[in-house]
């Protein structure tokens, strides 16, 4: 029978993934380590691929004949990803392999915040800015960016389960109909609907005697009678919505997955693998939201229009209103927005990062600072077919007057910048930028700030960037003289420290994000991590400029 194993190329234990899947204990497959699958007991050895995430990995020489080997380097994100197996002359075959949870809660569910978190915030932003277009929906023409079909493909592994969940327990009324029978089954038939039924049809005349019916009815009976009847039914408004929902869900994708199939016919081999993969992907996930509109107590539920309605059960029932927070999250997959950042796949969860990090600062700053002369024309392009792109480089967005916040500005050498300010070695790309004098100090303050997806130990070798911007990036002054420009450095980072109550006894990397330290130094670390309120954001952005002012 053919296998396919995997175990850490430095020995130990193996775990079967295929075609039964082991249960691999927690922490076995982690991160910048390196592992082998073998394939066993396979004629088709030789010409056997294995994919990741539709990436080929690297194929290794096998001794034996019906053995094929592959070695595999997970990186820093590696939480959930998907292999595929390629035999000849047999279908792909498809499964999952998840890395340590702990490692996880860091890469698949914070890849699906952020991506939630930059579509809110972008439409909370694109509603401030000049542009009155609707991208509430994109049609489906044009196929959708990576990062949406990951963040909808997640979502919809917990649609299934919810509509589960329900379907185990649904929501029903008492419904009373009125029900035509022939007069022998009308046993609990009243007074007035043996009445009311002599209006029509045909009227029977008993013969035998004595008479078995009271004498009121002077020996007629009516040969149907309707009556009425109650039963309990699940054709409530909210289940006609979440039909109506999971089948709107299903065309959109499947429109998706044909035009994903029609991208996948250029000549480009990368191209045809990942979008031939997506469009399949696609339809797997359509016929799924088609089966649970079908199937169960959603057959009894009539049609209605594909939109949720809050009401009782919706905000009451945990389940219900389960479904209602996922259809929120639907509704923003399935906008009309675009942008490189979106391009990404679930390994460089690292630049998502960092957009998400100045759109969520932004949408603070404007929270902070007020909206009044906030210009949003460089973050926004829209097109004429209706969609909404995101300038993801080299933007400057004013906020009022006085204050600027800059997204990966370039700075050139500082005698070749207009303004005089820049670096004086080589061109610096700073991620976050946060400048001006409307911070309650009279002087210019120049805020950088440097996202970094990393935690624990990997925060140390991310010190060289912050500490390169503080000292690299300078102007000149009147007297000819060269001074720094920047007031204050740090890392953005969504690592949670642990601190000591001094910041000279804790060791690093909490150091950096003792507040002692930060406003020692104006240099150090700021958590931001996905799934923070509005007003942690808000209170990070005040701490991050109390200390580069100076202000207790």
């Amino acid at each position: 029978m053919t296998t396919l194993y995997v175990q850490s190329e430095d020995g130990g234990p193996a775990w079967q993934v295929w075609p039964l899947q082991d249960v691999i204990p927690s922490g076995s497959i982690r991160e910048a380590s390196s592992y082998l699958f073998e394939l066993r007991d396979s004629d088709d050895a030789i010409a056997a691929d294995l994919l990741i995430d539709d990436v080929p990995i690297e194929a290794l020489r096998s001794r034996h004949t019906r053995v094929a080997r592959w070695r595999w380097t997970p990186g820093f994100h590696a939480g959930s990803v998907e292999v595929a197996l390629h035999l000849p002359g047999t279908e792909v075959r498809r499964f999952e392999i998840t890395t340590d949870p702990d490692l996880r809660k860091l890469t698949r569910n914070d890849f699906d915040a952020m991506v939630r978190e930059v579509l809110e915030d972008t439409f909370a932003l694109f509603s401030l800015s000049a542009f009155r277009k609707s991208i509430a929906r994109q049609r489906g023409s044009k196929p959708p960016p990576l990062a949406r079909l990951e963040f909808l493909r997640s979502r919809a592994e917990e649609i299934t389960q919810t509509i589960s969940a329900i379907n185990r327990s649904p929501r029903h009324f008492l419904r009373a109909e009125q029900v035509t029978v022939p007069s022998h089954r009308a046993v609990r038939a009243t007074g007035p609907e043996i009445i009311k039924s002599f209006r029509s049809g045909l009227i029977r005349t008993e013969t035998s005697q004595p008479s078995r019916l009271p004498a009121a009815l002077g020996g007629r009976l009516p040969a149907q009678i309707t009556i009425r009847q109650r039963r309990n039914s699940v054709d409530i408004p909210e289940h006609r919505q979440i039909k109506a929902c999971l089948r709107s869900w299903a065309a959109w994708l499947s429109g998706v997955a044909d035009v994903l199939a029609k991208v996948g016919r250029t000549g480009d081999p990368e191209i045809l693998t990942t979008a031939g993969n997506w469009a399949v992907r696609a339809r797997r996930i359509a016929r799924q939201f088609n089966d649970a509109s079908g199937s169960g107590f959603m057959v009894e539920v009539t049609d209605s229009p594909a939109m949720l309605k809050m009401s009782s059960l919706f905000r009451n029932d945990p389940v219900y209103h389960r479904f209602y927070r996922l259809w929120q999250d639907m509704n923003l997959g399935l906008a009309a927005l675009f942008g490189d950042f979106l391009q990404m796949p679930l390994a460089r969860t690292y630049e998502l990062y960092e957009l998400w990090c100045f759109l969520r600062l932004l949408r603070a700053t404007v929270q902070e600072y007020g909206s009044t002369g906030i210009d949003l024309s460089n973050l926004f392009v829209t097109d004429a077919a209706g969609g909404v792109t995101i300038s993801a480089g080299a933007v400057i967005v004013s906020v009022g007057p006085d204050k600027i916040l800059c997204f990966q500005r370039q700075y050139r050498e500082y005698w070749i910048e207009p303004s005089g300010e820049g670096s004086f070695s080589r061109v610096m790309v700073p991620d976050v930028v946060l400048a001006g004098t409307g911070f309650g100090s009279p002087r210019r303050q120049v805020i950088v700030l440097d996202a970094k997806y990393r935690i624990n130990d990997g925060l140390n070798d991310a010190l060289t960037s912050i500490h390169t911007y503080r000292d690299a990036l300078v102007q000149e002054a009147e007297s000819g003289e060269i001074e720094g420009v920047v007031t204050a450095a740090y890392l953005l980072t969504p690592h949670a420290p642990a601190l000591n109550s001094d910041f000279k006894t804790t060791p690093v990397p909490g150091r950096l994000f003792h507040p002692q330290y930060r406003d020692k130094f104006r240099f150090g670390a700021i958590t931001l991590r996905p799934g923070m309120s509005s007003e942690d954001l808000r209170g990070s952005l005040k701490a991050i400029v109390a200390d580069a002012i100076g202000e207790p």
